[in-house]
């Protein structure tokens, strides 16, 4: 009998899940084999197994680069792969976020794990120790936990094919993703039915996961999938649900569903939204302690984001940066005496301040001209610091502000702590306020779940410092451009205007830059701005949907997506 053998790291051989604030994507090293037999009968090697398929979850520092493939931001660098996003080159043959193999990979990593996860021996510790029993208690806990784990993980990897691809194959048994023979026959599954699978996977591991695991199980380390994690998963894929998008793929998710998932992680009442004050510190280095975070990955001490992204006038900025539109900008309001309205360039107060009074999520998202960032007055205006014509200048007229450590010394090196965030509570108020809307309007409670949309939708603007949404003004185009501020550069943009089906309206629509000139002289600026077009883009009704990549439609007959 042929004798399988798993890659497994040296690293790894010793690696515990204490060791959780690690890169886990460093953890993918090939340094030795081990049989199957003896790598699911070893618990310490399973651990490692485990914190192996965790890695394989999405890198966000790397997909918040999808937003200048929205109409929230644009690359600095013309040459970047995300811009075959929006000059509609990209296609089965070529896609900058082709990430049909690595999900799979981690399918495999999981399916693998549940097959096997009946060998794990732990009897060594209970028959290793005389008086104290409680590394084997631990251990037969963790490797209870560990399934529900490895359940959520797979639950992950299958929405982020779906919510790309469409529907997609269920594969419940380990199969080699290489193996083109193996993959030949199986069929690829209707989006109701991975739908339905997703949640069927959240609900088995919130079986397992108890709802208090991070308080209770104080061996368990912060960074591992928790109840809370696995409820706000389940919220995300029944909103896609029951979206427009997934509908007409036949989605049989409603938005009574999606309203009941986002609710059954509000009653929990663990989780609360920071003060507005404090509302810059998500994105900082002590945002590993707050208490909005629900599923988080901390990359340890870094400073490649601020590298790549800080203005042009600090030495060793590469000026590689991802830059905010003046499209996105214009979407955040302005709060005058307490009242918030939409900027609007026709208004004079607006358009000859345009980036007073405005929504404090504007000032901890972006920089724009006249700030002070880490000791410097950014100029942006033509000529300024940080504007045109210098070389690798914001094309927009903006610099990204979130996701940076102002403190960090390019020169010198410093690093800080960052993480960035899967779920947090403000995208389950926002899940469960659009599901609510349009289960049952603005006002209605029908399922008596303590909070209307319209509660819910103002809890996240009050914590924003702007004025409430009073009764009968709540609409689907104001919930939208609530998410769009809140999580701009948060990987939501992009697939949220596929699932509502408005990536024709605004993705096709002309990038907007900011023009501004200094008429002023000496210590006295003067600022004119104008607005115009950066960019025109491609947006075709095929791409609301990935094409499934050629080299899988080769191997296996499938009928490939509409228009591709």
């Amino acid at each position: 009998m042929k004798i399988k053998y798993y890659i497994l790291s040296l690293t790894l051989l010793a690696f515990s899940l204490v060791s959780c604030q690690k890169d886990y994507l460093d953890l993918r090293s090939d340094n030795a084999n081990v049989s199957i037999e003896k790598l699911y009968s070893t618990y310490t090697y399973v651990q490692g197994v485990l914190w192996n398929t965790y890695s394989y979850l999405p890198d966000g520092f790397a997909t918040f680069g999808m937003e200048g493939a929205t109409d929230n931001a644009e690359f600095t660098n013309e040459s970047s792969a995300i811009q075959m996003f929006n000059n509609g080159t990209w296609n089965q043959f070529t896609n900058p976020d082709n990430v049909w193999s690595s999900n799979y990979a981690g399918i495999r990593q999981a399916n693998l794990f549940l097959q096997n996860h009946s060998k794990i021996d732990i009897d060594y510790l209970k028959y290793g120790t005389v008086t104290d029993s409680t590394a084997y208690w631990n251990a037969r806990d963790n490797v209870k936990f560990m399934k529900g784990e490895v359940l959520f993980l797979k639950a992950f990897f299958y929405l982020e094919l779906v919510k790309r691809y469409g529907g997609v194959p269920i594969i419940n048994k380990p199969m080699e993703y290489a193996d083109a023979s193996s993959w030949k026959n199986i069929p690829r599954n209707s989006v109701d039915e991975c739908v339905k699978h997703i949640s069927l996977l959240c609900d088995s591991a919130a079986k397992i996961i108890p709802v208090d695991i991070d308080t209770k199980y104080t061996w368990y380390d912060k960074g591992r999938v928790t109840y809370g994690a696995i409820l706000a998963l389940k919220s995300r894929a029944l909103l896609y649900g029951a979206s427009p998008l997934f509908k007409d793929q036949g989605s049989t998710t409603t938005w009574e569903d999606a309203a009941k998932a986002a609710r059954d992680l509000i009653a929990m009442n663990k989780y609360t939204l920071v003060t507005g004050a404090n509302y810059g510190t998500l994105f900082g280095s002590s945002n590993t302690t707050q208490t909005e975070y629900i599923f988080m990955r901390n990359y340890g001490s870094i400073n490649s984001v601020e590298f790549a992204n800080f203005p042009i006038v600090f030495d060793k900025s590469t000026g590689n940066s991802i830059t905010p539109s003046q499209n996105l900008v214009d979407a955040f309001e302005v709060v005058n005496a307490g009242v918030s309205v939409p900027f609007d360039w026709n208004n004079s107060t607006h358009a000859n301040a345009p980036y007073a009074n405005r929504d404090l999520r504007f000032t901890n998202s972006i920089i724009n001209n006249g700030v002070s960032f880490s000791g410097q007055t950014i100029q942006t205006y033509t000529g300024g610091n940080c504007g045109l014509p210098n070389t690798n200048a914001t094309k927009t007229g903006y610099y990204l502000k979130k996701w940076q450590n102002s403190t960090i010394n390019l020169v010198t090196g410093t690093k800080s702590i960052h993480a960035w965030g899967y779920f947090r509570y403000a995208e389950i108020l926002l899940n469960y306020a659009e599901a609510m809307y349009n289960a049952y309007g603005e006002n209605a409670d029908p399922k008596g779940y303590g909070m209307t949309a319209l509660v819910a939708f103002n809890k996240v603007r009050t914590r924003a410092g702007i004025s409430v949404v009073t009764a009968g003004n709540l609409t689907q185009a104001k919930i939208e451009n609530e998410r769009r501020v809140e999580f701009c550069f948060e990987d939501q943009r992009f697939w949220d205007l596929r699932r509502w089906k408005k990536a024709e309206t605004y993705l096709a629509a002309p990038l907007k830059k900011i023009i501004i000139t200094n008429t002023g002289t000496g210590a006295a600026p003067v600022y004119t701005y104008s607005v115009k077009t950066l960019e025109t883009r491609t947006f075709l009704p095929k791409m609301n949907w990935y094409p499934i990549p050629q080299s899988e439609i080769s191997k296996t007959d499938w009928t490939q997506n509409t228009g591709w």
